[in-house]
């Protein structure tokens, strides 16, 4: 048995169970995929078998890897084992790599970490297989200049760095649009001597994994045989209720009513965006934003998706064009200027680096209902309340973020944005780490309060779920937005006859998305 995992408990410093008598062998050659809600579990089995959990942290049980005892182990063993024997992809890629240095640099310490030298012929290559283009360009970039999708996949180079025994990915393609995520995983599959994967996608893994265990509360509910079959095989062999709530929770949400769009939010006007000592990201584009509408991005990982929501938040300066709030050009005088404290609310993707480590949750929240004001304990039960109204009833309002899991700081980062009352709020990602239940629970969420005038842009990979959701749609290629077929409807009740096509700033024209 290359993993054996024998009645494994995980009991956190604050007294969270974490994981309750958990058992799973993982044969040579095995693909085994974890599945269950944010806080099932998933993260704490890898970071168990890894040795990596918060201090105070008690386990009880036995981890044998290729018949080795690893619990327990002294904190220079484990670092020997973790790379050679047991390889690694952490779910937060803006974590994994250090802002200071090149991405390059984060690779290639995979292979010094135990005394080996890579080439870099053999990192782009790596890169290459991925679906990273011109990688000896990005490798000399740092992490700020990668998107999430990017950094992901050069965690998952790392992660493989020597031909591990086993390899623990936690969900290693949250980040990455349809055919990259199949793509990668496909790699991993292939490259990888066993593989332990834990992923919110049950579509995708089950096209991938021999098993499947179905966590809940840190046990496991229920095991399925899928023999790489898909999701209908999951579908046909599930027996456990929760599993088929998950399943039915893939099905694509829509919105019961669209009603006509308001008055505009937002505008970008023959806008061009790039980053310092780089090349335009996106050029000459124009685009209007109204009331109670839902604006979807679509595009593959790097296309500059996050580039045009940062424009739109004022967090990124043009190179040129004007950027419009209320009908205010943010970036007419040297400075930005907004047309009040919370009128635009970003969720980032990388949730990790955008909450305050020091502060409780309730707090976080808290801050973006007090805008101006002060910030008092009196704002703990409305912020709680938010909490609660987007799954987080279970967790203590104390609690910091680095306790908590990805989809649930996730759900922090999206009841703060919620919090300030915005009128625009910019979603990057928004349920890439959330589970099918929690995912359709926080969209009906933010769609029901499209009905009050909000006005939503979102950037995902979640193709279905998008288009069924926004009113308009547009595809990030070439540095340009490209209306979506499909989406004309919704475009012609605000920007006249001209519904779909690729537009610049030349042809641009008032209401009429590029």
């Amino acid at each position: 048995m290359t993993l054996d995992i024998r009645e494994i408990g995980v009991r956190y410093a604050n007294g969270t169970i974490g994981l309750e008598s958990l058992s799973v062998v993982v044969a040579e050659g095995e693909v085994v995929a974890v599945v269950g809600e944010s806080g099932s579990g998933k993260t704490t089995l890898l970071r168990a078998v890894l040795g990596l959990l918060p201090d105070g942290s008690r386990t009880f049980g036995e981890v044998l890897v290729e018949g080795r005892p690893v619990l327990g182990m002294r904190p220079q063993s484990s670092r020997r084992l973790r790379g050679p024997v047991v390889g690694y992809v952490a779910q937060d890629p803006f974590g994994s790599a250090d802002p200071v240095w090149p991405v390059g640099h984060h690779v290639a310490a995979a292979w010094y970490a135990h005394g080996r030298r890579p080439s870099e012929g053999e990192q782009v290559r790596r890169l290459r297989t991925l679906g990273l283009s011109n990688a000896a360009y990005w490798m000399r970039r740092r992490p700020s200049a990668w998107s999430g999708g990017m950094l992901q996949r050069a965690d998952l180079v790392a992660g493989t760095a020597h031909d591990p025994a086993v390899v623990l990915a936690d969900e290693p393609t949250s980040a990455l649009d349809a055919d990259l995520a199949a793509a990668a995983l496909e790699v991993l599959v292939r490259e990888a001597r066993s593989l332990v994967v834990a992923s919110h996608d049950l579509s995708l893994v089950a096209r991938y994994a021999d098993r499947i265990l179905v966590l809940r509360f840190g046990q496991v509910v229920e095991e399925v045989e899928v023999g790489r079959g898909g999701v209908e095989v999951l579908r046909r062999d599930a027996r456990h209720p929760y599993t088929k709530e998950l399943l039915s929770a893939l099905a694509r949400p829509s919105r019961a009513s669209r009603a006509e769009p308001g008055p505009v939010v937002a505008q970008l006007q023959g806008l061009t965006l790039g980053y310092p000592r780089n090349p335009p990201v996106v050029r000459e584009l124009g685009l209007d934003v109204r009331a109670g509408e839902i604006i979807g991005l679509l595009g593959p990982s790097g296309s500059g998706k996050t580039t045009v929501l940062r424009a739109l938040a004022g967090i990124l300066r043009p190179r040129s064009g004007a950027v419009r709030l209320a009908g205010t050009d943010i970036w007419s005088t040297r400075h930005l200027v907004p047309p009040r404290s919370g009128y635009v609310m970003p969720v980032f993707q990388d949730t990790t680096a955008s909450l305050d480590p020091r502060w409780p949750i309730w707090r976080t929240v808290a801050e973006g209902l007090a805008g101006n004001a002060r910030l008092t304990v009196a704002l703990k039960p409305p912020a709680t309340k938010l909490l609660c109204e987007l799954g987080l009833e279970d967790v203590d309002p104390d609690e910091r973020p680095l306790r908590l899991s990805g989809g649930q700081r996730q759900r922090v980062a999206i009841a703060r944005a919620l919090a300030a009352a915005p009128a625009l709020l910019l979603a990057d990602e928004p349920t890439a780490q959330l589970d099918p239940i929690v995912a359709a629970d926080v969209l009906t969420v933010l769609t029901r309060l499209t009905g009050r005038g909000l006005a939503l842009v979102i950037a995902s990979h979640d193709e279905a779920r998008l288009r069924s959701l926004a009113d308009r749609t547009f595809r990030v290629q070439d540095g340009r937005l490209v209306q979506e077929p499909g989406s004309a409807a919704a475009v012609s009740k605000t920007s006249g006859n001209r519904s779909e096509g690729q537009l610049g700033a030349g042809d641009h024209q008032p209401g009429t998305p590029t």
